[in-house]
């Protein structure tokens, strides 16, 4: 008896809400609305761009390397001739770390690329 009480008691419970925007700084990303925005500046993302990103804020202070981006983003299971990572990327810090803004989207010699708040 008491263990039908709880499992009616967890079924009135609401669900837990899954967090539907993702915050790193000043940079927030909708996942619902699928907009961008860092500050008051919306910024327009390819979907590639918006996916790539998503990855990265959810790992935010992450070293992320190329293959786990291929991997994630592209689902490429092996490492294409060319990189459409770094080309990607490219876009993207474009994109995200206006000519005035600290920059966000690092390089990390050797390893990959990491999101940051801060410098």
């Amino acid at each position: 008896m008491e263990l039908i009480a709880r499992i009616e008691a967890l079924l009135r419970r609401p669900a837990e809400s899954r967090e539907t925007t993702l915050r790193v700084g000043p940079l927030e990303l909708d996942l619902i609305g699928r907009t961008v925005k860092r500050g008051d500046r919306v910024i327009d993302l390819l979907p590639r761009e918006f996916r790539l990103l998503e990855y990265m804020m959810q790992r935010s202070d992450q070293v992320l390397t190329r293959a786990m981006l291929l991997e994630e983003v592209w689902n490429y299971k092996f490492v294409p001739a060319t990189n459409p990572v770094d080309v990607h990327m490219g876009r993207l810090r474009h994109k995200v770390d206006g000519p005035d803004d600290v920059p966000m989207i690092h390089n990390v010699r050797g390893a990959g690329f990491i999101l940051r708040a801060g410098p």
